[in-house]
């Protein structure tokens, strides 16, 4: 018997919902509105799954409700519901790491199916968590890098999975399909360069790492990055211009650099993710790179606030401010940048917003 939460402002579908899921044999809480949402996740612990309505009447709406479940109950499985399907609605569930995204009306099979899925999943994860024991320490020493991997990997897997549901289920043989097909693909591009970089966490790790190098082009490499993560600052309206030495680049532009492209690609992949992640929404976002005879600079400026009690930590192992994974993008880009024996650094204020700034050294005979 699981514990279900579902949240819905129209009382018809609640006691639908509430029948089908009583039926499955599962304890049902329901709530109309987020301020009563928010006192179930607070009073009843260990809820298995929630069934949260996009739109709800007042300030806050199903999104906010996934937040507040992915802080104080991470284990419970969100299920978002729209009765208006778009593609910005399915990327914003996944965006949330829901679980699954339903639209309605939401037939009773297809329900079962999803509340079952869900069930298991928590079953799955919170096994995960006790075998890892109560520590982060313990969870480092017991996990595996394939398991390492498939928890920070979570959100991009997520994603991957969730828009070739739509596709495959929900989805017409239109210009939709070819957009979701390009996320997929996009997804697919930062996947396979953490994967590389992952799977080498050890060697990055001693004290001497050992990295092949070859000659690159770093614009190229902060264009990559920009490119495979447009589609998360266009769901968050957040615009990223790219200045090289005080002026637009170039497409001819090249700075050479010595080094290895799969940890550099890496690195400014999980750096300007987080930069979106944490961006107000239309705000923009600015990269600027400057090179010297002797170094590369590249700042990545974002109108976000890193949080005080994270600040000092912020480029640590298992690290994260309310968001899915455990707090590894910032600590493999240090590690990465480090391993080309540069330097990063991060200044951050609510007045001034965050900056990353990264130094890395033109070695004369690489």
């Amino acid at each position: 018997m699981a514990r279900i939460l579902i949240v819905d402002d129209e009382e018809d579908i609640r006691n639908i919902f509430q029948y089908i899921v009583s039926n499955m044999g599962h304890d049902v809480y329901v709530a109309k509105n987020a301020e009563e949402a928010k006192l179930i996740i607070n009073t009843e612990e260990d809820l298995d799954a929630a069934l949260v309505d996009r739109i709800l009447p007042g300030k806050e709406d199903g999104l906010d409700i996934l937040g507040y479940i992915k802080i104080h109950q991470p284990l419970c499985q969100s299920i978002l519901v729209s009765g208006y399907p778009t593609f910005n609605s399915a990327s914003e569930a996944l965006r949330y790491s829901a679980f699954d995204y339903l639209t309605k009306p939401v037939k009773e099979k297809e329900l079962s199916q999803v509340i079952d899925a869900a069930v298991k999943e928590k079953i799955i994860q919170k096994q995960k968590d006790s075998d890892a024991g109560s520590s982060k320490k313990a969870f480092e020493e017991l996990m595996s890098k394939q398991e390492l991997l498939q928890h920070d990997m979570r959100s991009l897997v997520v994603g991957i999975t969730g828009f070739a549901n739509l596709l495959l289920n929900r989805t017409p043989l239109n210009g939709t399909q070819i957009e979701y097909c390009q996320q997929i693909q996009q997804c697919s591009i930062q996947l396979e360069s953490m994967i590389n970089v992952y799977m080498d966490i050890a060697n990055l790790e001693l004290k001497t790492p050992v990295i092949k190098k070859s000659r690159l082009n770093m614009l190229d490499i902060i264009q990559k990055s920009r490119k495979s993560l447009q589609f998360l600052a266009d769901e968050k309206s957040v615009e990223i211009s790219l200045i090289y030495n005080k002026k637009m680049l170039l497409v001819t532009d090249d700075l050479a650099f010595h080094g290895n492209r799969v940890y550099l690609q890496n690195a400014i992949n999980n750096l300007l993710k987080n930069a979106i992640e944490a961006s107000p929404a239309d705000h923009g976002i600015e990269i600027k790179l400057v090179s010297t005879a002797n170094d590369i600079h590249i700042y990545i400026h974002n109108w976000g606030a890193v949080p005080e009690d994270i600040l000092p930590k912020f480029f640590k192992k298992f690290v994260s401010s309310g968001k899915s994974g455990f707090g590894l993008g910032t600590y493999m880009a240090d590690l990465a940048i480090k391993a080309h024996k540069g330097r990063i650094d991060v200044l951050s204020s609510k007045d001034e917003g965050t900056e990353i700034a990264i130094k890395l050294p033109i070695l004369k005979n690489p």
